[in-house]
């Protein structure tokens, strides 16, 4: 069963369980008042019998049961002994009643009454299959409007699906928590579609890279092989080739991790000296500084950002710094050389994006940015006052410092 067949299904039960709760009431109060007016007139026929007095206007009746005599009137029914208490019986009211040694049984013939009980039963039981008969098909049509956007986003991601074309957008429309699925819904494929672009991007990109230090390898073997460079030059260039696709692979593989990272205790500022010392470079920080995160990657990223200022800021006034700042701790590299132009810093950590065009596989400010979200933060890249750049780590401390 579709789901808005069960909701108008709900709607409708819902409605006819409270028409035959209220129809109920209505008919129980109905005869209490009827029949309240009746006991009265019954009671007061028992007054005039016991005063010797005229009875109330109707058809009365009476029998009094005292041991073995019994006396009653000639309309009495021919019914048998009742128990004390008020009963119906074929358009009589019968209310008996204890009596010093006996009963004492009255009636009064009212069809009429019994008639408008009847009536209003029907009448209940009418109205209410028709008003229930209603809200059905008010609960059908409510409940395909209420529906309609759900039924949209189930028609768009049915055609995506079947094309795979994530532009489908689902038409906004609706309310409440519907109208907010659609907007997720939408929102998620905006961010899939972002994501294949990249993808394919990125594929096409590093398809391109890997090809060019392979073609050149080749061409250097096989300029050695017909003479035209000697044997040892060849070797040192295929050398310098496959070193570029190794460390091409290593970055690819970074960014292919998507953020999982295998986190160890490790000592932050140890890490940062270590690098430092063997880029021959100074370090400026702490002593020491507990840490829980990937030390592979995070000795990866810091490298990526000594190499980098090493090539495009020139080795000029290149160190290493390490401090706590605000909620998290940056692991920073500045050099003071040429820097960056400001459309530059904007798209560094876009893979394959070189802001000069000196050598570089235009990954190392990717795969920096990477270990950064992975760890919960992010690459700044900024400038270093007067002159060159300052690129750091920001990590939080919820990815596992210690202060």
């Amino acid at each position: 069963m579709s789901l808005r067949a069960r909701l108008a299904l709900f709607l409708a039960l819902s409605v006819g369980l409270a028409l035959l709760f209220q129809g109920g009431l209505s008919y129980l109060a109905f005869r209490r008042l009827l029949e309240a007016d009746l006991d009265r007139s019954l009671l007061f026929y028992v007054d005039a019998l016991s005063e010797g007095r005229r009875p109330p206007r109707g058809e009365f009746a009476f029998r009094l049961v005292q041991g073995e005599e019994a006396h009653q009137s000639p309309n009495f029914p021919d019914w048998p002994r009742f128990t004390p208490g008020a009963y119906w019986r074929e358009g009589w009211r019968v209310l008996v009643l204890e009596v010093p040694g006996g009963t004492l049984t009255v009636a009064r013939y009212d069809p009429g009454a019994a008639g408008a009980l009847a009536r209003f039963r029907l009448a209940l039981l009418g109205s209410g299959a028709l008003l229930t008969l209603l809200a059905v098909l008010l609960a059908s049509r409510v409940a395909g409007a209420a529906l309609s956007p759900l039924s949209r986003l189930t028609e768009v991601a049915r055609r995506v699906a079947d094309s795979g074309d994530l532009s489908h957008r689902v038409a906004p429309g609706g309310g409440g928590e519907l109208k907010a699925l659609a907007e997720a819904f939408n929102h998620m494929l905006e961010r899939l579609q972002a994501f294949l672009e990249r993808e394919r991007r990125f594929t096409r990109d590093a398809a391109h890279e890997l090809r060019t230090p392979v073609a050149a390898a080749l061409a250097q073997l096989e300029a050695a092989e017909a003479g035209y460079l000697p044997r040892e030059e060849a070797q040192e260039a295929v050398k310098e080739e496959l070193l570029r696709m190794k460390r091409l692979v290593e970055a690819l593989l970074v960014l292919a991790r998507e953020g999982r990272v295998e986190r160890a205790e490790l000592d932050l500022a140890a890490l940062a000296r270590q690098e430092a010392e063997a880029f021959g470079v100074p370090y400026r920080g702490p002593e020491a500084l507990p840490f829980h995160g990937d030390p592979l990657l995070l000795a990866q990223a810091l490298r990526n950002l000594l190499r980098n200022a090493f090539l495009h800021g020139e080795g000029r006034g290149v160190e290493v710094v390490l401090r706590l700042e605000g909620e998290g701790v940056v692991l920073e590299v500045q050099d003071q050389g040429p820097g960056m132009p400001e459309e530059a810093l904007k798209e560094a950590g876009r893979p394959f994006f070189r802001a000069s065009r000196k050598p570089g596989e235009g990954l190392g400010l990717s795969v920096a940015q990477k270990v950064a979200e992975a760890h919960g933060g992010r690459l700044e890249l900024l400038p270093h006052r007067p002159a060159g750049l300052r690129a750091g780590l920001r990590l939080p401390f919820n990815s596992g410092l210690t202060p």
